[in-house]
């Protein structure tokens, strides 16, 4: 586990990237994949680690007593008032039994428990999980956790157990875990689509029939790509799949960040014929400015999480020979570089990319859709490249 002295003068720098960020992409899909956890107690997490999703313009729905999301332009003011946020953490666990996926109100509470990074004692648990009451992140939810099986469904101390037991996996992940993060700019025509999908995911599972989490058909990987094929960034992946396509298509989270990258920030310019499949189908194409790779050390060790000896598992990737043993802490050794990390290097860099590009357009198909998305993402990134 790396470390840095100067890690919170980093983290603010981070944060105000980030706000950044979102001036210019008001909706956008990340994906993270964290380390396993460790326990000062002893008890580990899986191997795999975890991944997850933060979608910026989705919100959680308040009007549900049930996990549900929208996109935020149609929450209420009253609502965005008593829980305001702009964006919304989705998290799997596999020991949820009447939904899918829990909605986390804030990047900030999501990753980081809105903390700077320090050790973590009992009593700040204690505040964050009184918090996690009070967003009602739970509410509705019931769990097979052997932590809850002498609890009563539904009381404060219920809450309380399942946010515990939840930390740093579900919430303030990055307590527990070292995270890599994919972030990808989104049409906010796609919002819709998104909480459709997660909505109808997790409304499965509000009668009788109870999800069944699969490490290797049915897992938080499976939702996140579903996710995002959802947003038009990718092809779905089944869930339940048969065993031999279980075991060439696996997905383990420290792999969809290494998909994500590959596919999103680490991809070749798109060709003009290219661009104008992806525009004629869904209005963008996901090689584009504003894709970026981002990175965070586990907070230091506390009382409750041990964060020393981190690791987490990749597969090998037939599919990827040249790249074939890469993780994600590889990946940022080899690709996190300021073009892909950070937003005004990334921005001058595509400043040249589309301008290539429109030079290449022929004068007959000036004022197409394609001349008109390439125009405006040059637009875009110069006026990101000229701020200071």
């Amino acid at each position: 586990m790396k470390k840095s002295i100067f890690v919170l003068p980093l983290l603010l720098l981070s944060s105000l990237a980030v706000a950044g960020y979102e001036d210019h992409f008001p909706s956008y899909f990340e994906y993270c994949t964290g380390s396993r956890w460790m326990l000062q107690s002893g008890e580990t997490g899986g191997s795999p680690g975890h991944g997850f999703t933060y979608i910026h313009g989705l919100c959680k729905d308040y009007r549900s007593d049930y996990p549900r999301v929208l996109p935020c332009a149609e929450v209420s003011e009253d609502l965005q008032r008593l829980y305001p946020h702009k964006g919304v953490g989705i998290s799997l666990d596999k020991n949820f039994t009447n939904v899918m996926w829990v909605a986390v109100p804030g990047r900030d509470f999501m990753l980081s428990g809105n903390r700077s990074p320090e050790p973590i004692s009992r009593a700040r648990i204690n505040e964050h999980l009184a918090e996690v009451t009070r967003l009602k992140i739970f509410d509705g939810v019931r769990s097979k956790s052997d932590a809850l099986k002498a609890l009563n469904y539904g009381t404060s101390e219920y809450l309380a157990a399942i946010g515990l037991d939840t930390l740093g996996t579900d919430h303030a992940v990055n307590w527990a875990r070292e995270l890599h993060c994919v972030s990808i700019p989104v049409p906010a025509t796609t919002l819709g689509k998104v909480a459709d999908f997660l909505n109808t995911s997790n409304e499965q599972y509000r009668g009788e029939r109870q999800y069944e989490w699969s490490k290797l058909s049915n897992n938080c990987v499976h939702i996140s790509i579903n996710q995002s094929a959802a947003l038009g960034l990718n092809k779905p992946i089944a869930v339940d799949q048969t065993f031999l396509r279980k075991l060439t298509n696996m997905a383990l989270p420290a792999n969809g960040f290494l998909m994500y990258a590959d596919r999103a920030v680490l991809a070749r310019t798109p060709s003009l014929r290219k661009l104008q499949k992806s525009i004629s189908e869904k209005g963008f194409h996901h090689v584009q400015v504003g894709a970026l790779l981002r990175s965070y050390d586990a907070f230091p060790s506390g009382e409750y999480f041990k964060t020393d000896e981190l690791s987490v598992l990749t597969a090998p990737r037939i599919s990827k020979p040249w790249n074939l043993l890469s993780t994600p802490r590889s990946y940022e050794r080899r690709y996190m570089t300021p073009a892909n990390s950070e937003l005004k290097a990334n921005a001058e860099m595509w400043v040249t990319r589309y301008q290539r590009l429109l030079d290449r357009v022929e004068s007959s198909d000036k004022g197409s859709a394609v001349d008109s998305y390439l125009s405006q993402q040059l637009e875009i990134s110069k006026k990101i490249a000229a701020e200071e």
